[in-house]
This record gives structure tokens, sequence and C-alpha cells, in this order.
């Protein structure tokens, strides 16, 4: 299993204008250039499915599907294991494969609601609303899903990047300095530094769109 971070980030590490707010509306505040998102959908087809937490379902309501182009199927993953995702969410619409995330805690009644939606319940572990990421992408695997590109919030970045799942990062930087009291890309956690390599930089106006690889561990040498 392949995990790439797909982000967009501000120059002090910041992915929203405010907690509770959508990182998407930076995109016509900011004036980004076509060219970003064209980016951004390129990044997600080079990958079986796009990967976000709970609480970016909660606050952004995704389709998941806005990359999609004929012969893509566009499949979308997310974590739930209390069932807090609305059931009017557009990840349920039934426009595209859909796969869960759940542990023992996750209520019956949303395992049966997903059931009746066609979303496949992939069995991560954890406790209470924490998921064992490395029981989940084991379980994405053996559905048939190879590589994940992650638009998920600080938490979850932070967590597969602590737990040392993250292969790339595809970062499009922002020209602006937004409130650091927000949610940050990485969000508290870690305290190695964790190495990357930049393997690509494109411009696209003022934005820098960044492909970055994780380079190997070298204990002692950063």
């Amino acid at each position: 299993m392949s995990v790439s971070i797909l982000t967009a980030s501000s120059l002090n590490g910041v992915i929203t204008a405010a907690r509770g707010r959508s990182g998407e509306e930076l995109v016509s505040v900011l004036e980004a250039p076509r060219r970003v998102l064209e980016w951004k959908y390129e990044v997600r087809r080079r990958h079986d499915a796009v990967l976000v937490g709970t609480n970016t379902v909660l606050v952004d309501n995704p389709s998941l599907r806005s990359h999609v182009l004929p012969g893509v199927e566009g499949v979308r993953a997310s974590v739930d294991p209390l069932g807090r995702i609305p059931r009017h969410s557009r990840l349920f619409d039934g426009a595209a494969r859909t796969l869960v995330g759940v542990n023992a805690s996750t209520p019956e009644e949303y395992l049966d609601f997903l059931d009746r939606r066609g979303v496949e319940a992939v069995p991560c572990g954890g406790e209470g609303g924490r998921c064992d990421l490395r029981d989940l992408l084991g379980g994405l695997a053996r559905k048939g899903v190879r590589d994940v590109a992650v638009e998920g919030g600080g938490e979850l970045n932070r967590a597969l990047l602590d737990a040392d799942l993250v292969d790339r990062l595809y970062v499009m930087l922002m020209p602006a300095v937004l409130d650091s009291r927000s949610v940050r890309l990485f969000e508290e956690g870690g305290t190695a530094p964790v190495r990357f390599r930049l393997e690509d930089v494109e411009r696209a106006g003022d934005f820098l769109l960044l492909s970055l690889t994780r380079t190997a561990r070298s204990p002692g040498v950063w």
C-alpha cells in the first residue's frame, strides 16, 4: 500500500482560514489559477482511492468525484468508527464505490445503514473513535486499493506521519499567511524530524505545486 498526502498549505503551514471552515473556500479567496485544481485532480487520478477523515467530511461534505473522467472509477474512503457522518452526506450518494473504516465501537444502526447504501465497511481496529491506520490501510489493500491520496486534516496527516505510513507529499503552496490557530498541515505530535526529497515543483501564478518523496531513514542524521 502506498500513501500520499495531497493538500494545500499556507506559507506558515496552515490549511484552513479558521477551525471549522473549509479549506476549499481559499481557492476563490486567493484567486487560484485553474491549473492548481487541474494539478490536484491529476494527482487524484494517479491513485486508486481518495481518503478523508471524519472531520473533513463533516466540514466540507465532499463528493470526492470532481476529478473523475470517463474510464476513471473514483473510489472514495473515510474513517468513521463512531458513525458521526450524517446520513445525507454526499459521501453516501451512491455515485461511486465508497469504503468506510469501522471498529468494535461502531453503532449497529450505522453498520446497517452502510450496508443498505452499498458502502463497504472496512474493519480498522482501535478503540472508540480511534482507528488503527495500519489495519485500515491493510483492509483497503484487501479490497483492491493499492494506493491512496489522503486529503484529510492535520490530525489524520500527523497520525499517518507518526506511524511512518506516508510515502509522498503533494502540496499546493498558497501565497498567504493564515491564522496560526487554525488547522495546521500536521497537528501537534511527533518529535523526530521526517525528511522528504523535492522531486518536482511547478509554478501556477503565485502558487507553487510541490511533489516530494519520503527519504529513507538515517538514524541520527537529518
